[in-house]
């Protein structure tokens, strides 16, 4: 969905300052002197985002995450944002970007792990607040360091599509039996969750995944919350609500840093990497949470599985199945799984907590 489209339909104050945001950082790097940056002191880093340029949503977060790393870093930093990266984590792993800026469940080969802070399935996972909480007060981020070293990174909690999820889909499916041999799009253990159902999971680049839908290729995509699931065009070529939802708290998106690189900045500059993702989080989420209701407004009921309720048992009951799983394949995921369920167990006696 290109973002002057994002801006007719939402007709949000909000959203315009973020486009602008984003279109001013282009604009810096259209007009910027031809000076080598080396020769002025200044750090270049290389941002790798599987999004195409000219999306709203998750891009202009992008854009903007890079602008604040720019104006926070005080002239110091600059930032090139490279869209449409078909393995943007790999290329920070390698050396070959220095960041990245996406769902870490969307790269297969990854540390199933990573799934405990990306969002766990059914109601295993936390709403993104106290997703947050977690991490910077009850413990979780030392983990995530520790899980990230492994893959050589360093993540930073930096985007979320919001604490509601949506499961849409093009046409209208009257028993969950016939669910079976249709492709879905779905990232992390989601995936586990729609095989269960007898669905085969499919990670496909963002903007592909609309036109898969539109001619066949796919009936449903699950892709976090309404700004997400708007700007790839979902409801227009998915009007079916499945009623309930997969990854139900939303997808948290991460700044991951090749380690090395991380670790060869100053103090000053990781402070800024940390501050910029940090407001970039509070930023994207409330954007969610002001324009969902404009986004995606509640369909009518022609246009809601009436399977909905039997659908959400039997999520529920997979994911429960799935994480339980992992949790005890290795060490390091059997730390993380007792850390965030201790952490959760004394969340649920928060008002805060919704799940």
């Amino acid at each position: 969905m290109d973002r002057r489209d994002f801006l007719k339909s939402t007709g949000a104050a909000a959203a315009a300052s973020t486009l602008a945001v984003g279109q001013s950082f282009a604009a810096d790097h259209q007009t910027s002197t031809p000076t080598p940056a080396i020769n002025r002191g200044i750090r270049q880093l290389r941002l790798a985002l599987p999004w195409a340029d000219g999306f709203a949503g998750p891009a202009d977060w992008a854009n903007r995450l890079a602008r604040s790393i720019a104006l926070l870093g005080q002239g110091h930093l600059e930032v090139s944002l490279q869209y449409s990266a078909d393995d943007g984590l790999a290329a920070v792993q390698k050396g070959d970007a220095d960041l990245f800026f996406g769902d870490l469940n969307a790269h297969s080969g990854q540390h199933r792990a990573f799934s405990f802070f990306s969002g766990l399935p059914g109601e295993c996972g936390l709403p993104p607040r106290l997703l947050n909480t977690w991490l910077t007060a009850g413990g979780g981020h030392e983990l995530w360091d520790e899980l990230g070293a492994e893959a050589n990174i360093k993540p930073l909690l930096s985007a979320h599509t919001g604490p509601t999820s949506y499961l849409m889909a093009s046409k209208r499916i009257e028993t969950v039996s016939a669910l079976a041999e249709h492709k879905m799009q779905i990232n992390g253990l989601g995936g586990d969750v729609a095989r269960g159902l007898g669905l085969e999971p499919v990670n496909m680049a963002p903007a592909q995944i609309a036109d898969a839908i539109a001619n066949g290729g796919l009936l449903a995509a699950e892709c976090g919350g309404a700004i997400a699931s708007y700007a790839i065009g979902l409801t227009r070529s998915a009007p079916y609500f499945a009623g309930t939802s997969i990854n139900r708290n939303g997808i948290a998106l991460a700044l991951a840093i090749n380690l090395p690189f991380w670790e060869s900045l100053q103090d000053s500059e990781q402070a800024v990497l940390t501050a910029a993702a940090a407001s970039e989080f509070n930023q994207s989420l409330a954007e969610e949470e002001a324009h969902r209701h404009l986004l995606h407004p509640a369909p009518d009921v022609e246009y809601i599985w009436p399977i909905a309720q039997e659908l959400d048992h039997t999520i529920r009951q997979i994911a429960d199945a799935v994480v339980a799983h992992v949790a005890g394949s290795d060490a390091i995921t059997r730390r993380i799984n007792y850390s965030f369920n201790a952490f959760r167990r004394s969340a649920r006696h928060s008002e805060s907590f919704i799940g």
